[in-house]
């Protein structure tokens, strides 16, 4: 099936139905649904047969049906293609023209095989219509017919005689009068049904009249006479109506010079008769043909012209395309190399990001941990100057215990144990106030050795109690000791005063070093308070980077969908130039078939 006939019946299948049935039908046995059918290509008959027979089954319409329908809009499409088919009076003289037209289409597209259809009247509004082709599309025929009288504005009736094997014959009984014969009775009986020369007519007339006339005139007595009167005139008749025919051999090579597509000679005949008017007719018919093939073969000199300068514009289409094509999928390999790139590093900072979120959550924790300990730091201070009051009071119970040591002085011999406890007491607390200082100087862990030292200085505190107690308890049995401890009492109260006085600089400098580290953990928490602002910040980064990555996405599909484009742009020049090349060898072929005509 060639491709021009495929290509109508698609297009009407479109029409009638809708492009997604047509789509499937064609996708169901591997063609683009964008296909183009080329004039001159074969389609296998098969595949044409198993895309209508999913249409069929797709629209819920019979086989024979979808054909019929498709026939008849058919009729339309080829108009459209083909309006000079149609240039006819009537439907019986469009019909008539098919084989002429399926000759033409033969003459055109080697290997077409449309259907052998002949029509031949029977009467003045009957006709027997043959429909012959080996694809037996008979509903197709019925189609094409309904859209033909549909067309010529025409009813017809139509009556099936035979159908058999690759045969369809039809009786037609038109609307109007199909053919027009008149029979010229005289001519007719002048020839007596095998006389065929002219002279001869003339001859045959002229001695009937004569001896019609000559038995009035002088009737049959004398025979001699009688004959020659008789046979003189019709032969004279015959040979001057043979002489005055003889421009009838010329007219006719004429004649059949044009049939022969022959239009170079000129000529010309002198009869003074219609003769010389007949000849000047078809002097008049070869000149206007002449002129027509002139024209002709001009236009397609230029159609030749306008395909060369179309091929030579289609191939730099095609290789710009193609060119196109290159740089368009560079440019989705691109993106989709800035898609995938920019979602890496959005996911990069995403990570960084939660990274960020994790130290600040760590510094927020800090922050708090570090008011906790300024908060201890500052107890802690409070505690030590607690310490030194107490200290202090304990340096007036000494002073006390001095006067009264003088009193008991006696009674306070055995006070040596008492006042080497409170000697190590002081070596202790000495010790500790000093580990209080680098402990407040070194600020590690908020604070938390002086809290330590502090725990120290309250158990030495309790075990001082303890030794006052005992040094209680002793003082009744060892009154008579108490001169000497008082002298070292003295002694020891001048020591302790000292480190008192110490004491009070440790708790200065526990003062300063709290001062220090609540400044280091303000500007610690305004860096934190920071450092959450500044996360935010790169969170709404983080945020924009993905949505460029989202826009990258879509630029990248974006991009592979013009590359596609481009491709099936690239594709569809392919097919132009392709059919550009076949509609060059449809203008060589004209040409070639006007080189018939010798103008």
């Amino acid at each position: 099936m060639k491709g021009t006939v495929v290509a109508t019946w698609i297009k009407t299948c479109r029409k009638l139905y809708n492009d997604d049935v047509v789509d499937r039908a064609m996708s169901s046995i591997g063609w683009k649904n964008s296909k183009i059918f080329s004039p001159i290509e074969n389609v296998d008959d098969d595949d044409v047969k198993k895309v209508m027979s999913y249409i069929s089954n797709d629209v819920n319409v019979s086989l024979g049906q979808l054909w019929r329908n498709i026939g008849k809009d058919n009729i339309q499409s080829f108009f459209n293609d083909f309006p000079s088919f149609f240039e006819h009076e009537n439907l019986y003289s469009f019909l008539r023209s098919l084989y002429d037209i399926h000759l033409e289409m033969v003459k055109k597209f080697p290997g077409a095989k449309p259907p052998l259809i002949s029509i031949e009247p029977i009467s003045d509004r009957k006709a027997i219509f043959t429909y012959k082709s080996n694809r037996e599309m008979f509903d197709y025929a019925f189609g094409l017919i309904d859209g033909s009288a549909e067309f010529f504005k025409e009813k017809l009736n139509i009556k099936e005689i035979e159908r058999k094997s690759g045969f369809l014959k039809l009786e037609f009984n038109f609307e109007k009068d199909i053919y027009y014969k008149k029979v010229y009775n005289f001519n007719k009986l002048l020839s007596f049904g095998f006389v065929k020369s002219i002279p001869a007519k003339v001859g045959i007339f002229t001695i009937i009249i004569s001896i019609i006339s000559n038995i009035f005139l002088i009737g049959v007595k004398n025979i001699p006479v009688f004959l020659l009167a008789t046979i003189i005139p019709p032969v004279a008749s015959a040979l001057a109506v043979s002489l005055l025919m003889r421009p009838k051999d010329l007219i006719k090579e004429e004649i059949k010079i044009i049939n022969d597509n022959n239009y170079t000679e000129e000529k010309r005949i002198v009869t003074g008769d219609f003769f010389e008017d007949i000849f000047e007719l078809l002097k008049e018919h070869r000149n206007v043909i002449r002129a027509d093939f002139t024209n002709f073969k001009g236009v397609t000199d230029e159609m030749n012209t306008f395909v060369a300068n179309i091929n030579n514009i289609s191939d730099s289409m095609k290789a710009t395309s193609e060119d196109i094509s290159g740089v368009v999928e560079q440019m989705a390999d691109g993106a989709v190399s800035q898609a995938e790139m920019t979602q890496e590093a959005a996911s990069a900072l995403n990570n960084n990001v939660e990274t960020l979120k994790n130290i600040v959550d760590s510094e927020n924790n800090n922050k708090e941990e570090l008011e906790k300990a300024v908060h201890k730091i500052n107890n802690s201070y409070e505690n030590v100057e607690n310490s030194s009051k107490n200290i202090f009071e304990t340096l007036q119970k000494f002073q006390e215990v001095k006067n009264k040591g003088i009193e008991l002085e006696e009674k306070a011999k055995n006070i040596n144990n008492i006042v080497s406890i409170v000697s190590g007491i002081s070596e202790q607390t000495n010790l500790l106030a000093l580990n209080a200082s680098i402990e407040a100087a070194r600020a590690g862990e908020a604070g938390r050795g002086f809290t330590v030292v502090a725990e120290e200085v309250r158990e030495l505190a309790e075990e001082t109690q303890n030794a006052v107690k005992d040094i209680n308890q002793n003082l009744a049995e060892f009154v008579s000791e108490i001169k000497l401890l008082v002298e070292k009492i003295g002694n020891q109260y001048n020591v302790l005063e000292n480190e008192t006085i110490s004491l009070e600089k440790v708790r200065d400098i526990s003062l300063d070093a709290a001062n220090s580290i609540q400044e280091v953990s303000s500007t610690m928490i305004k860096t934190i308070n920071d450092l959450d602002k500044e996360s935010g910040y790169i969170l709404k980064i983080s945020d924009n980077i993905e949505s460029l990555s989202a826009i990258a996405e879509e630029n990248s599909a974006s991009s592979e969908e013009v590359s596609a484009s481009v491709s099936s742009y690239t594709s569809e020049i392919k097919n132009l130039i392709g059919n550009i090349s076949n509609f060059k060898k449809t203008t060589e072929e004209f040409k070639n078939e006007l080189s018939k005509y010798k103008i």
